[in-house]
């Protein structure tokens, strides 16, 4: 939804991330997967290779140092995270590394939960309304 506003390189760190999510449950479902592609179209980028999938998402973060897109990573990946309506521990984990690295309180992280939840579920009615 904001991820447009990222630059070029915060894009990519962002794509590593959401990758590293949806794998760390060794469930990488096809909601995760619809999501990501959506992030792509999105961002107007490619999805990256395997290799970029496999570096060390915290090195990656701490290049985001900007308040504005540090949030703008929170809110996308949690829309990730709940997607399946689901927190499987090694998500809490990395959400958990996101707001130390990025100095976030738990506070925000409550407010932006519940904000990406409604969104989701704003998405999944009007799906249904299309279907209607």
């Amino acid at each position: 939804m904001f991820l447009n506003l990222l630059n070029q390189e915060e894009k990519i760190t962002f794509l590593k991330l959401a990758h590293h999510v949806a794998n760390s449950d060794n469930d990488f479902s096809e909601s995760q997967q619809s999501i990501i592609g959506k992030y792509c179209t999105e961002m107007q980028i490619n999805d990256i290779d395997e290799d970029e999938k496999k570096e060390d998402y915290l090195i990656s973060l701490k290049k985001i140092d900007k308040s504005k897109s540090q949030k703008i990573v929170l809110l996308e990946i949690l829309a990730l995270i709940y997607s399946d309506q689901y927190v499987h521990p090694e998500e809490q984990k990395v959400l958990d590394q996101m707001l130390e690295i990025f100095s976030l309180s738990t506070a925000l992280s409550v407010v932006y939960t519940e904000w990406s939840k409604s969104i989701l579920a704003l998405y999944v009615q009007g799906s249904a309304l299309i279907e209607l």
